[in-house]
């Protein structure tokens, strides 16, 4: 009885590798297509490298270009890069020794431990910031909920939505700046771009700062603009039945107009965020490294 063979390494497994619930609606379905895409070695070589050439900065596609033996032309280096990483699906790539070293140490190198601490400290502000509002409002005395919100709350909000900002921009920051260096690396190791980059954490891994950026504030945006857009209405309704009296009546418009602002503001983050989520698939698949191929069983001799 033989065994089936088994699937070669460039093509996916046959579960996703995305677990499901993650995104939803079209734009899950193509994240998910774009990762689980069973493409030929050739196509998914020129797809790959179309993505990793629009990737690399300029200085970096000349360094790597005589590698290559690639001109100054992108189309070139394209081109080129395409046929070397299609050569590594079709037939594996050689094995290099210093390689998982190489990468350990690259990557020891460009950890961007200072940042890291900066946002760190910054989601820790921002827990600082709700335990203590908390902590006041439960100590508030008040017959109602709206009585027993403490006076230093909306300073403390503040400070918490502006200390998650800095989290998240920090992290984004050494996100970048972590994967320019590997790519630095990359480009001087002839033909390691072909094979991929052997990280152990890969390229584009987002941080607990952007991540609590990207998942909180198209909610907070969404609440806080039907909450304002309420309000406005309200505040509108009632100097509508108080022909004009008192002086809340200016705020109907700011308020109506923040509302609308606000919502807009959360569909846009939603839809850049959807782009980035296949930005990032594409890059990963672009960057999987392809390891050498195992050595063949040979046959018996008869």
């Amino acid at each position: 009885m033989t065994t089936p063979a088994p699937s070669p390494r460039h093509l996916p497994h046959s579960g996703t590798s995305t677990p499901p619930g993650l995104f939803g609606g079209r734009q899950a379905a193509r994240v998910r297509a774009i990762v689980n895409a069973d493409l030929l070695p050739r196509e998914r070589a020129s797809a790959d490298a179309m993505v990793m050439t629009a990737w690399l900065t300029a200085e970096q596609r000349a360094q790597y270009a005589p590698s290559l033996r690639s001109g100054p032309s992108t189309e070139e280096f394209l081109q080129r890069l395409a046929d070397e990483r299609r050569v590594v699906l079709e037939e594996g790539a050689d094995p290099v020794d210093d390689e998982l070293y190489a990468a350990h140490a690259a990557e020891e190198a460009a950890r961007q431990l200072p940042l890291r601490v900066i946002e760190t400290a910054a989601l820790l502000a921002v827990l600082a910031c709700l335990t203590v509002t908390v902590w006041l409002g439960l100590e508030e005395q008040g017959p109602g909920l709206l009585e027993r919100v403490p006076d230093r709350a909306p300073v403390l909000l503040m400070g918490a939505a502006l200390a998650a900002v800095l989290a998240a921009v920090v992290g984004g920051i050494a996100t970048r700046r972590r994967d320019r260096m590997l790519l630095d690396w990359a480009v001087t190791r002839p033909g390691q771009l072909g094979r991929g980059l052997p990280l152990r954490r890969p390229l584009q891994g987002s941080s607990a700062g952007p991540i609590l950026l990207h998942s909180l504030g198209p909610a907070l945006c969404v609440g806080a603009g039907v909450l304002a857009i309420v309000a406005g209405a309200a505040i509108l309704l009632i100097t509508l039945t108080t022909d004009g009296q008192g002086g809340t009546a200016r705020w109907a418009p700011w308020l109506l107009g923040g509302g609308a602002a606000a919502l807009v503001a959360a569909v846009l983050a939603v839809y850049l965020r959807s782009r980035r989520q296949l930005r990032v698939a594409r890059r990963a698949r672009a960057a999987e490294w392809i390891g050498p191929l195992p050595p063949q069983e040979q046959p018996p001799a008869v």
